[in-house]
């Protein structure tokens, strides 16, 4: 018996050693387990939509940003599952969800899509938190399904004018767009771009993000161009969103000057603004601890 088990182990460590791969959705299907999250799909119209769910209680859904996922968010929904129902998708083009060429992936798009989505899984009312793109599309979702919203949490949001142009800005000028990743070895770049103190990854799981976006390069550039094409201003939708909203921003923030942050402050009705020193894009992730802290007081502060 024992040389059977023997031969079991000796087997899946080749199969992990010539498919590394394996090890890398091996370890990301426990890291997720460990935040008390689950990997669900569902079925939207054309699309399959797949997403990550875990927790009971208020429902709470978190929206990742351009050329991301749903595996972002990890770190900061671990803070939530014991005491929120916690829904995180893939948008339809990203991560595993699928992506059809003939169709539009911009922000407004993906809203009504996101209003079949939350139908499919019977959500009436949530918190909702978009991070970068995923932040625009919250707010256009909002503005369509007003009601449905709790509250609304923007992490470095898309969608409103910078008072100083950003890094990505001049580079976009250049023709040169920093977040699309068409080698694997640039992918350590991308990372600097977005964190200004990139997370420490295990080496399998660099390699894991860094093929996953090589596998994604040509619908990422396709569905850049669309959001730009069909860009969704936000400033003229601010001021109509009754739900109380949460701003948070990165001082260090090279893909959105964090002035921006002044512009949603300024624009909204009900807002709090919380800057983080030394910290870029992506505050949920580079600072998941901070960032959870922050939001669970903003939600647990309101009533319904």
């Amino acid at each position: 018996m024992f040389g059977w088990i023997a031969l079991a182990i000796i087997v899946l460590l080749l199969i992990l050693i010539l498919y590394p791969g394996n090890l890398y959705r091996w370890l990301m299907r426990s890291v997720r387990r460990s935040a008390g999250l689950n990997c669900r799909k569902v079925t939207v119209g054309r699309h399959q939509i797949v997403y990550l769910e875990g927790g009971t209680g208020p429902h709470l859904v978190l929206l990742h940003g351009f050329g991301a996922n749903k595996d972002n968010w990890i770190r900061f929904a671990k803070h939530f599952t014991p005491s929120y129902h916690v829904i995180i998708p893939d948008l339809p083009g990203f991560g595993d969800s699928s992506y059809f060429q003939d169709e539009e992936y911009d922000v407004e798009s993906q809203a009504e899509r996101l209003i079949d989505f939350f139908n499919a899984l019977k959500l009436e009312e949530f918190h909702l938190v978009g991070n970068s793109m995923g932040g625009q599309i919250a707010v256009a979702y909002t503005m369509k399904r007003p009601g449905r919203v709790l509250s609304l949490t923007l992490f470095n949001a898309a969608g409103v004018q910078e008072d100083k142009p950003s890094e990505m800005s001049r580079l976009l000028e250049k023709g040169t767009n920093p977040l699309v990743v068409r080698e694997a070895s640039d992918y350590s770049e991308l990372l600097k771009f977005v964190f200004y103190n990139p997370p420490d990854f295990p080496a399998v799981v660099m390699k894991g993000l860094a093929a996953d976006a090589v596998r994604h390069t040509s619908s990422n550039e396709r569905i850049f161009q669309q959001l730009l094409g069909k860009w969704v201003p936000l400033e003229p939708l601010l001021p109509k969103i009754e739900s109380p909203v949460l701003i948070i921003w990165g001082d260090k923030d090279r893909v959105f000057d964090v002035s921006c942050a002044d512009r949603f402050e300024k624009g909204l009705k009900y807002s709090k603004k919380v800057v983080f020193e030394n910290c870029g894009h992506m505050p949920m992730l580079e600072m998941p601890d901070k960032s959870a802290e922050v939001v669970r007081d903003f939600i647990g502060s309101i009533r319904y």
